[in-house]
């Protein structure tokens, strides 16, 4: 069974590795430590089945606007709903805090993530040029109003 639930210090080296995995600009456990130590405006999530940690959503809000830095899930488990429950888990977290507009930047080239952002009513608002380094791409800038 899938649970979510706010992630604790003893979780991050399981998401340095998950970010290895997934990311080409992953984050180090030191800027993952940094983020969890945020807690006034940052808020982390993690997706367990049973005892494993299989994906995770950093997240940052100021006032009434925040913006999902990463959802990121093990590739091995990708396609079963564990990113919709970890947006779900936001949009509670958005409505529990006031937060109105989520916003979002994502790699011009990963089509799945684009799509689907998509799905969960997420529109393109720009590009940002050369924002992603190793490889150099363009970043895709979405949002949409919070809440489900």
């Amino acid at each position: 069974m899938w649970e979510v639930k706010g992630l604790e210090e003893t979780d991050l080296p399981r998401i340095a590795d998950l970010e290895l995995a997934i990311f080409p600009d992953a984050w180090s456990l030191p800027a993952l430590r940094e983020s969890l130590h945020q807690k006034s405006r940052t808020w982390l999530g993690g997706i367990w089945l049973d005892s494993l940690l299989i994906g995770y959503v950093i997240f940052y809000y100021v006032l009434d606007e925040g913006e999902i830095a990463r959802i990121a899930v093990d590739p091995a488990y990708r396609r079963k709903g564990a990113a919709a429950r970890l947006l779900h888990a936001v949009e509670d977290f958005c409505e529990e805090k006031g937060i109105d507009r989520l916003m979002l930047e994502v790699r011009k080239s990963n089509v799945p993530a684009i799509s689907f952002y998509r799905e969960y009513g997420f529109a393109e608002d720009g590009i940002r040029k050369n924002y992603y380094k190793n490889p150099v791409e363009d970043a895709v800038l979405m949002s949409r109003k919070a809440g489900r």
